[in-house]
């Protein structure tokens, strides 16, 4: 398999396993309008999950840039043993070439990655060595709503 697979394969495990545990936290659960922790007979790791829809995730990096008019989908941030991520999901009538050239520059100093670009589709991977994190950015034009693009985000602390 080569390494552009490989990198792809790698994220949508991510993504998909972020889903997972968000849609199945039982750690913290909401009752009567308050939140109560529920004690669990085995030893918890640090781990910490937030969701809120329309909201940029609590922590992804605060120069992660936006197109204007991104209409957020989905938001979720976590922790785990002390590290952190984010996944965000967001649609945006951008055209995909103002799109492409914005997570370009943003993501020029990415290294050991990986990228996909053509006029309907976006994937840009990699690892900033320098700030420690690691970036996958993955979308592409709606076909069921023409001139709208809806794009994936995934970031995690190494």
């Amino acid at each position: 398999m080569n390494k552009t697979k490989q990198m792809m394969l790698i994220v949508l495990l991510l993504i998909g396993t972020m889903l997972l545990l968000g849609a199945c936290n039982s750690k913290n659960s909401i009752e009567d309008g308050q939140a109560t922790n529920q004690q669990s007979s085995t030893k918890d790791t640090d781990t910490d999950q937030k969701s809120v829809s329309g909201e940029i995730p609590e922590y992804l990096p605060t120069d992660f840039p936006l197109p204007s008019d991104a209409k957020i989908t989905t938001s979720h941030s976590s922790t785990d043993d002390g590290k952190k991520s984010a996944l965000l999901i967001f649609e945006t009538s951008a055209s995909m070439a103002d799109v492409t050239e914005m997570y370009k520059e943003y993501f020029k100093r990415l290294t050991d990655g990986a990228e996909t670009i053509d006029d309907k589709n976006i994937i840009i991977q990699g690892v900033d060595e320098e700030r420690k994190h690691d970036w996958s950015v993955i979308g592409g034009a709606l076909s069921s709503r023409e001139g709208v693009i809806e794009l994936t985000v995934t970031w995690a602390e190494l």
